[in-house]
């Protein structure tokens, strides 16, 4: 009679409950085996996200979830499979965040260079309005210039062409000074000629005695009213020295008196016609 071996007379004894009962406790020397709980240092969560859990990965991850037994060699298999599946994920991940780092880095440069460009456009316009501005401020300073001219010239012309030049051929057209042996820079024809321009008047009451000279104007034209203008002077050296010079009932007695009031006269419409030789 043939000795039968005892694990098949144990799965004869058990037949009505079925032998599965048995392969745990003798899964390890009968080359069965469980899923690995982490495949390559990961779990198989790790492994999803990875977007790595198919094919082999998917074949353990169903046996570890069932806590079924899986043959050794096969086992094996689809766990160096799994790690290939995994590596190639890590790969295809590496390179999806180069080419994303790689797109950032194009995408900025594109934004770089239209910002270049909007920048060198700006200073393109604004250097077309500094020449615009700058243009523009040329042109009114020459017509400013130009309006000044025409009126200076036309001030020039009302100068001479004042009245006192003709009652006053006989007098010579010497240097006025207010103190003396101390020249201004106008002619005592240029001041009397502004004076009448400045203030027009009605007439002339002109006395002159050797080197003694009088000038009255009639009525000249000021704000407070029509008023008698009078200067006297006197020929000394080379010069004519104002002597007198009133202004309706204001009078100037002294040189420095005689000086502000004149200037005060003339203020600057009256330009001097000689260089001060002092």
């Amino acid at each position: 009679m043939r000795i039968v071996p005892a694990i098949l007379i144990g799965c004869l004894a058990a037949a009505v409950s079925g032998c599965s009962s048995l392969v745990p406790a003798t899964a390890d020397w009968l080359g069965w085996t469980r899923a690995p709980t982490l495949v390559d240092g990961l779990d198989y969560d790790e492994i999803d996200a990875l977007g790595a859990r198919t094919g082999a990965c998917l074949s353990l991850y169903q046996h570890y979830i069932d806590s079924r037994y899986l043959r050794q060699q096969q086992g094996a298999v689809w766990h160096e499979e799994c790690k290939e599946r995994i590596a190639q994920a890590r790969k295809a991940r590496e390179y999806a965040r180069q080419v994303d780092q790689e797109v950032e880095i194009a995408w900025q440069a594109v934004l770089d260079h239209k910002e270049a460009q909007r920048q060198q456009a700006q200073r393109r316009r604004q250097i077309r309005e500094d020449m615009r501005q700058a243009q523009q401020m040329a042109e009114t300073l020459r017509n400013a210039e130009e309006e000044q001219e025409k009126a200076q010239n036309q001030r020039l012309e009302r100068l001479d062409g004042a009245n006192i030049h003709n009652l006053m051929l006989e007098v010579p057209n010497l240097p006025l000074a207010f103190t003396v042996g101390s020249p201004s820079d106008m002619t005592l024809k240029r001041f009397l000629a502004c004076l009448e321009v400045l203030y027009p008047n009605e007439g002339y009451q002109i006395r002159r005695n050797g080197d003694k000279l009088t000038v009255k104007a009639e009525r000249a034209t000021m704000m407070r009213g029509d008023v008698l203008l009078e200067s006297r002077y006197t020929r000394i050296w080379d010069n004519w020295t104002l002597q007198y010079l009133s202004v309706g009932e204001i009078r100037a007695e002294s040189a420095q008196d005689r000086y502000v009031l004149a200037r005060n006269l003339l203020g600057s419409q009256c330009q001097p016609d000689r260089q001060d030789d002092q």
